[in-house]
C-alpha cells in the first residue's frame, strides 16, 4: 500500500499489485481467476459440533481464552473442509473421534471484540452416552478448561447470548431437512 501519494486533489492512498513474469495472462481465464483470487475479500470460517447425551444434553467447553462457554470446534484452515477441520477440531481439544455429521446450521458473526466477521458452520455430532464420553475426553489443556453436558437451561447461563442463540437453533433444526441460516442466533433476517 502507498500511503498518501500527492495528487491534485489532495493525498490519497493506493494499492499496488505486482505480476511475477511466469505468472499466468490475466487474458486467461486462470489467470484473471488468480489475479480475482488476490484481492477479493476473505471471510474466516468457524466450524463447530452439536454433540449430545441420552438426556438431550449439548456437550459444552469452557475455554481457557474467553469467560462464555462454546461448543467444541474451532477454525477452519485455509484450503481444509470445514466438515473435516470440525472433527480435527475435536480430535485435537477433546481427543474424541467424533465425524461431523450433517450441517444443522451457518450463522453469520458480525464483528465482535476485535475480531472481524465470520461464518459459523455448526455440524451434527450425534447423541452419545454422556458419562462415557466425558471419560475418554483428553483436554488439550492450552484452550479447553472444561466440559460438561449442559441443558438449555445451562446454555442460557453460561454461553454468550449468540452461541447460546446459535445452540437453540442447531437443535430446531435437528429434524429439519435443510440446513437453517442465522445471523449472530437469530433468524435468517438481518436486524437493521
Amino acid at each position: 500500500m502507498l500511503r498518501g501519494l500527492p495528487l491534485p486533489e489532495g493525498p490519497v492512498d493506493h494499492v499496488l499489485y505486482a505480476r511475477l513474469a511466469d505468472d499466468v495472462p490475466t487474458d486467461a481465464p486462470e489467470g484473471f481467476r488468480a489475479l480475482l483470487n488476490s484481492f477479493l475479500p476473505r471471510k474466516r470460517a468457524i466450524g463447530q459440533m452439536l454433540v449430545r447425551d441420552r438426556e438431550g444434553r449439548v456437550l459444552l467447553c469452557q475455554l481457557t481464552y474467553k469467560r462464555d462457554w462454546d461448543l467444541p470446534g474451532g477454525v477452519v484452515e485455509v484450503n481444509e473442509s470445514p466438515q473435516l477441520a470440525t472433527a480435527r477440531e475435536v480430535r485435537e481439544e477433546l481427543a474424541l473421534d467424533i465425524p461431523a455429521g450433517r450441517l444443522l446450521l451457518t450463522d453469520w458473526l458480525p464483528p465482535w471484540s476485535g475480531w472481524d466477521d465470520a461464518v459459523t458452520l455448526v455440524f451434527d455430532g450425534g447423541v452419545h452416552d454422556g458419562d462415557d464420553l466425558v471419560s475418554r475426553v483428553v483436554k488439550e489443556e492450552k484452550e479447553i478448561k472444561g466440559i460438561a453436558f449442559c441443558t438449555p437451561e445451562e446454555v442460557l447461563e453460561r454461553c454468550a447470548d449468540f452461541t447460546a442463540r446459535r445452540v437453540v437453533a442447531a437443535l430446531e433444526n435437528l429434524g429439519g431437512g435443510a440446513p437453517a441460516y442465522t445471523e449472530s442466533g437469530h433468524g435468517a433476517e438481518p436486524e437493521r
